[in-house]
């Protein structure tokens, strides 16, 4: 079924150049092609994909899609539709529709811990089912399109992710692509400047359950706003507690720790039935219990034993930016969480940081943004957290704009205006053998360059 000539049929066009079969991914970035990928050029506001098409050709890229006014080199093989844009959901809607055996579509949202469960979600099926799931996070219809467009024949289970900053969005990635099961993982104050208030952020995220299709929904059972709007949910549904919360999974006795800059989080899961699993892994801080929880249950909900489930998630770490440990060459101990922040998970990874039991302990704290209005109060929120840590560097406007701090936050804190290259020279100096630093704060701060900075002599 995938064959050049079946994609040009999706889009209603013809293939132009040799026919072939498509093994490969569907990437819109030239950089990331390798043989035998699929290159699809976009025409953004800024820059135009076309112009990168011969860097994905001398890459290995064995398709381009691409829009009908371009001329591709033979004998690559080519599909030229009016606009990428809107063909892509078009022929992926198709192709799913398509798909000759029965597929568990599973779409994951949430505030925070979306693609770390998408991940171990991905570890655990993979014991016991074939399954295709994006390897970045492609969380937009158009990314969820190039997914589906490349999902192999034998697939059993697509797992989605699907993100959004404005109403409506999930909706729409919903109606292209029904799920049969939906997560959400948790529902925080982020992207505010587009959904006004936490209520607009529940709203957006509940889009996820309007499936057609959907038969299961799971999600976190802690959050009492998400348990009032599961209760109205016709499908089964099914929550996760690490708390008090009488929920079908629960999360028990969660404990982490970090020696020698190895580190172990491990919790019992009671699951429905009544059967308790020992989980092991060695993620970040015990909110890395609830991407595993999540994980093991939708598992076990189709049929993985929980043993084998559990097992897959031993020896896994946290993902890059996403709580990620590494050894510096100083000796010391490196969380590098600088993907992204938002309340949430900016107060989980420095409450977890600022337990850890070090000689010293440092953290690198960037701003929380597009919180709209009350951006500000969230941040001033956090202080109390940082009277953990023995030195604290606070990263961009925000910060500078509610200081001082009134000895709200310790006697170390540093506001850092400078550049991250000195950052990082300030901080080499300063970490040695036995010291732990967290680095957290929103993509546009760009701290993982800060991260690089660090590690750019070596680390483990």
């Amino acid at each position: 079924m995938n064959t050049f000539s079946f994609i040009a049929e999706l889009a209603g066009s013809k293939l132009r150049g040799p026919d072939g079969v498509f093994s490969g991914r569907l990437l819109a970035d030239s950089r990331l092609v390798r043989k035998g990928d699929a290159f699809v050029a976009f025409r953004g506001e800024n820059t135009d994909g076309h112009t990168f098409i011969p860097d994905a050709i001398a890459r290995g890229a064995s398709l381009i899609i691409c829009e009908e006014d371009r001329d591709i080199p033979s004998p690559v093989a080519s599909v030229k539709v009016s606009d990428t844009y809107k063909a892509l959901p078009a022929m992926a809607e198709k192709r799913l529709s398509r798909h000759g055996k029965k597929l568990h579509v599973i779409a994951i949202t949430g505030s925070v811990g979306k693609t770390t469960t998408r991940d171990y979600l991905v570890r655990c099926l993979k014991t016991s089912m074939k399954v295709h799931s994006a390897e970045h996070s492609y969380n937009t219809l158009i990314g969820c399109s190039m997914t589906i467009l490349a999902l192999p024949e034998e697939s059993e289970v697509l797992v989605l992710e699907m993100g959004t900053n404005h109403p409506g969005e999930i909706g729409k990635m919903v109606r292209f692509f029904p799920p049969t099961i939906s997560v959400i993982t948790e529902v925080a104050p982020a992207h505010l400047e587009g959904f006004g208030s936490v209520e607009g952020v529940l709203e957006a995220k509940m889009e996820i359950a309007g499936s057609s299709a959907l038969q299961s929904f799971f999600f976190n059972g802690d959050n009492p706003l998400l348990v009032r709007a599961a209760s109205r949910i016709p499908a089964g549904i099914a929550g996760f507690s690490a708390g008090t919360g009488e929920c079908d999974y629960r999360i028990l006795a969660p404990v982490f720790s970090i020696e020698k800059g190895i580190p172990e989080l491990s919790f019992s899961l009671e699951i429905p039935g009544g059967d308790i699993l020992a989980v092991q892994s060695g993620a970040f801080g015990k909110h890395a219990a609830y991407p595993m929880a999540f994980a093991i249950g939708i598992s076990t909900r189709l049929g993985v034993p929980g043993e084998k489930a559990a097992a897959a998630l031993k020896g896994t770490h946290s993902l890059e930016g996403r709580g990620l440990i590494r050894t510096l060459n100083s000796g010391a101990c490196l969380i590098d969480d600088s993907y992204n922040a938002n309340p949430a998970s900016m107060s989980a990874v420095l409450r977890a940081a600022g337990e850890m039991e070090t000689r010293r302990t440092y953290a690198v704290v960037g701003e929380m943004l597009e919180l709209g209005e009350r951006g500000d109060d969230f941040h001033r929120d956090l202080l109390p957290l940082l009277r953990s840590f023995d030195t604290v560097w606070l990263v961009g406007k925000t910060w500078e704009r509610i200081a001082p701090f009134d000895g709200q936050a310790g006697p170390r804190l540093v506001l850092w205006s400078d550049s991250l290259q000195k950052l990082g020279d300030c901080l080499g100096k300063e970490l040695g053998k036995g010291d732990a630093i967290v680095i957290k704060g929103s993509h546009g701060n760009r701290l993982d360059r800060l991260v690089d900075i660090l590690c750019r002599e070596g680390s483990s």
